[in-house]
């Protein structure tokens, strides 16, 4: 007989790095998996009511964008008022909400519809990568080699959400029709949200004292004690603790930093491929021939590539720096979609793609998140990954609107993948430029 779980046992349970990091991926699991099965609605839902792609395009578009928008404020109330926990389950029930406002939405007005998406998007916020990687970010102690291993483990369970809720969701549309299949994602959704529990807000953890307290010798103390005096006198810089800087330090320092803006034009970038990909791509290969059912398993096996990818990444950028593997990550993504676009489409070019481009999908997410946490510290790394976030959800609002209204103007989506390929240039560039050292000042106070 087990023994009664005591107030140690359950703070030990609340404060595990390894509880947490299993909760935060089956959350993330559920939720990013129903997002990303948005596309697979377009054809069903213009079918039933009658309506054009913009028409679709616009709530999906504003789901992405209030999302974004809604994500500093959610994680704001996460860090600073009601904890992470609370503020995930609150959203998670609101997303469960919003999916039954959907099934009610009637064909004549597309305005409910459009509203029921946008809740959904201001829900997202709330149980979505910013927020879930703050929360167990902060259970790993400062400058440990593992944390970009863990944010890149407990983000794959995004994109395996993407593989497995694709092919789920194209046999519930089929069997239960698009308005029951919205409604069971909600379900699922809210019988999820009690996992908050297990990723509730913890101090963060110092650095580890094994690296803190190591042993070091007189004569190599004395070195380095010199060699920090030259450098001091050669070249004056305030070193900036950001543990100890308060949120409005921490913000104006970010925003007069010019990393902080090319990394979140650059997430900018990889939120428009992700948002035009998951919104149009299934339409995409039923306009050039490939089975409904097909085209669901492309954007799972996507998915399923973006398992691997976000792990990998996570472990490659404990060997090299982030802004290096960023910019690779968007080269790889200038060649495939100039591949895809122009190779004439087949199963063969269309899953190879699938795989390879699938490395590519959300393997951004680790990259960005340590490279941030290293240039601007942990304390805060919720709130300023999230602000980067606005901006992948801008780039992902313009992705899932433009693709629907170039469509409907012009019958394809050849604009789209121009456009595409040469943002991902730009945010390669970005990355690349980005300085990754901190200039020798002190922040305002």
């Amino acid at each position: 007989m087990s023994l009664p779980a005591t107030p140690t046992r359950i703070q030990w349970m609340l404060e595990s790095v390894w509880i947490a990091s299993i909760a935060g991926a089956l959350i993330l699991w559920v939720s990013f998996g129903v997002r990303q099965s948005i596309g697979l609605f377009l054809l069903p839902v213009t079918t039933e009511t009658g309506w054009d792609r913009t028409t679709f395009s616009i709530a999906a578009a504003l789901m992405q964008l209030f999302w974004g928008c809604g994500q500093p404020f959610v994680v704001y109330l996460g860090e600073r008022k009601f904890g992470f926990g609370k503020v995930i389950f609150a959203s998670s029930l609101l997303y469960a909400t919003s999916s039954w406002i959907m099934y009610g939405s009637p064909a004549s007005s597309p305005g409910v519809f459009i509203f029921a998406s946008a809740l959904q998007g201001l829900a997202a916020g709330g149980n979505s990568f910013p927020i879930v990687l703050a929360s167990v970010g902060r259970r790993i102690p400062a400058g440990s080699k593992y944390k970009s291993i863990v944010f890149g483990l407990v983000s794959s369970f995004g994109s395996f959400g993407q593989c497995c809720f694709l092919p789920m969701g194209r046999a519930m549309i089929g069997s239960l029709g698009w308005r029951w299949t919205f409604m069971t994602f909600g379900l699922m959704m809210a019988v999820m949200s009690p996992l908050s529990m297990f990723i509730q807000s913890v101090p963060p953890q110092k650095q580890d004292q094994d690296q803190a307290t190591a042993p070091v010798d007189e004569e190599k103390r004395a070195a380095a004690k010199l060699e920090q005096e030259v450098a001091e006198f050669e070249k004056p810089k305030v070193v900036v603790n950001h543990e100890d800087m308060t949120l409005t330090q921490t913000l104006k320092f970010a925003f007069s930093s010019p990393t902080f803006i090319l990394i979140t034009l650059g997430f900018s970038v990889c939120g428009f491929h992700v948002a035009f990909l998951s919104t149009h791509l299934p339409a995409y290969l039923v306009d050039h021939d490939i089975s409904s059912s097909l085209a669901a398993w492309v954007i799972s096996v996507i998915g399923l590539g973006s398992v691997f990818g976000t792990i990998s990444v996570g472990y490659i950028c404990t060997r090299f720096r982030p802004k290096f593997v960023l910019t690779a990550i968007y080269l790889g993504r200038v060649f495939m979609l100039c591949i895809f676009y122009w190779v004439p489409t087949s199963l063969a070019t269309v899953f190879s793609f699938s795989v390879i481009f699938g490395f590519l999908w959300l393997s951004t997410v680790p990259a960005t998140t340590k490279f941030v946490g290293d240039m601007y510290g942990q304390k805060y790394l919720g709130t300023l990954t999230s602000i980067t976030f606005v901006g992948h959800q801008i780039g992902a609002f313009c992705g899932a609107f433009v693709g629907g209204l170039v469509y409907d103007s012009m019958h394809n989506y050849s604009h789209m993948f121009y456009a595409s390929i040469a943002l991902a240039c730009f945010a390669s560039a970005a990355n690349l430029l980005a300085p990754d050292e901190h200039p020798p000042q002190k922040p305002s106070k």
